[in-house]
């Protein structure tokens, strides 16, 4: 049996912010909306005051909402503010969800074949992160994440946060700016763990993504396994 090692959590403000900018996002307050009170908020949340004022702060800070003094916090139209879960594109299908994850394995591996080499490096050496990730605390995926050796001489399961690319910034001053996903269907690999709800060989909904910083440096490589009977990959555009 695999251990489960919990990722070091967001803490409560920024996961409070960051699910109401999922839910913006998802539809479920539209520009120029305005929000339910203060206490409407923290009581339907069940967080303290102080904590909501905190996680609306930062989005207001990243232009996600507009307070007005004497009416209340509204969506800003057309925003653009960037949030930690900003490239996520895993949602239940009853609504976004939180994200959070579960380690499963860190190892310093000789990077495979079909893992393309990152900053134009000849080197072989890798680091590669296996995780199985909740939403609203349901096992939704399986994730092997690839990024360059030379980033870490040392690193443990307990060091990882729920988001890879906080943990990038923090960690490496490295910032991710552009995705490019790869949508399949392909087979739960060997390693998977019983808390994910689809077994080896099974075919769930599959995700490859490359992830490159503003230089145009390729950073991270990943793979991911998601249940479509629980969740599904949701990409909205808008002008």
């Amino acid at each position: 049996m695999k251990t489960l090692t919990a990722a070091l959590p967001l803490p409560k403000f920024l996961q409070i912010s960051e699910l109401l900018s999922r839910q913006i996002r998802a539809g479920h307050f539209r520009a120029g909306e305005r929000l339910p009170t203060e206490a409407e908020l923290s009581q339907s949340l069940d967080v303290a005051v102080g904590t909501l004022r905190k996680a609306l702060d930062v989005m207001e800070q990243q232009n996600i909402i507009e307070r007005i003094q004497g009416s209340g916090t509204y969506v800003r139209s057309g925003n653009t503010g960037k949030s930690i879960y900003e490239f996520f594109r895993l949602e239940l299908h009853q609504g976004p969800g939180l994200p959070s994850a579960h380690i499963l394995s860190v190892d310093k591996l000789d990077r495979p074949a079909d893992v393309p080499a990152f900053n134009d490096s000849p080197s072989r050496s890798a680091w590669r992160v296996r995780r199985l990730r909740f939403l609203n605390q349901s096992p939704v995926a399986l994730e092997e994440i690839w990024f360059d050796a030379r980033l870490a001489r040392q690193l443990r399961a307990s060091q990882l946060g729920e988001s890879m690319y906080l943990f990038y910034q923090k960690n490496f001053n490295l910032w991710i700016s552009r995705v490019e996903d790869h949508i399949y269907a392909q087979e739960v690999p060997e390693w998977t763990v019983s808390e994910f709800g689809v077994r080896t060989k099974k075919i769930a909904g599959y995700i490859e993504r490359l992830s490159w910083t503003a230089n145009n440096t390729l950073a991270e490589f990943s793979k991911t396994w998601f249940d479509p009977r629980l969740s599904r990959y949701s990409s909205r555009i808008s002008q």
